[in-house]
């Protein structure tokens, strides 16, 4: 299992990897950034009425202040790479596709299609959504905060996840085969994943680093179970 995540980390400087990575990132980045300087008054008065109802912090405008910065750099960070998971879900299957030709060989027999890799994102992303509404007066208690952001970002990943890295090479059989093994190995690289977030550096790219541990992990149990 280290040496997937090993091997995912230095698959995002390959050369082809970098550039399908890239482009979404740029294209997320200079979204966000246009929609929060457009409708920043709006914004700042949304985190400074979240903030005001908030125990000790709301009493402080110093600490509300700075609560606030982080808040937004926060939003925005998490909101650039949430749009960019989702426009890397319209190329992932180029993005596996590398993986398979450098180590797998494997032959493409899958049911997988563009406009099922969407329709999972977008109802995993909706999910995502409510449960962060929900959870944003627990968003600035130290610890808890990052507990819970690692399990939404679990839950808003699995499923895309698993799709995009293995349905474009499996039939619906041997999805369902390899949906139905290893779950406590998925469940770990699935927090390992979420957990990859939380790293600013390696952050901006943490889709493409999940979807290419997950594609190292899928494809060689397919190469396993097609024998």
């Amino acid at each position: 299992m280290i040496k997937i995540v090993i091997n995912s980390i230095k698959d995002i400087f390959d050369k082809k990897i970098f550039f399908i990575s890239l482009l979404p990132l740029l294209i997320s980045a200079f979204f966000w950034s246009g929609f929060f300087w457009i409708w920043s008054e709006s914004i700042d008065l949304l985190f400074t009425y979240i903030l005001s109802n908030i125990p000790y912090i709301g009493s402080s405008e110093w600490l509300k202040k700075g609560v606030e910065t982080i808040s937004g750099f926060f939003a925005y960070y998490q909101l650039v790479i949430i749009t960019s998971m989702m426009l890397v879900g319209l190329v992932s299957d180029k993005v596996v596709d590398r993986i398979n030709e450098k180590y797998y060989h494997l032959e493409k027999k899958g049911f997988g299609t563009t406009k099922g890799s969407v329709f999972i994102s977008l109802k995993q992303n909706l999910i995502f959504f409510i449960l962060f509404v929900l959870a944003i007066p627990f968003m600035f208690i130290p610890v808890v905060n990052i507990i819970i952001n690692i399990i939404l970002w679990a839950i808003l990943i699995k499923k895309p996840l698993f799709y995009d890295s293995v349905a474009f090479y499996a039939n619906k059989e041997e999805f369902k085969r390899l949906k139905r093994s290893d779950r406590f190995e998925t469940r770990v690289l699935t927090y390992i994943g979420a957990s990859i977030f939380l790293i600013p550096f390696l952050g901006v790219f943490v889709y493409i680093l999940q979807l290419l541990i997950f594609a190292h992990f899928n494809l060689k149990r397919l190469k396993t179970l097609r024998g």
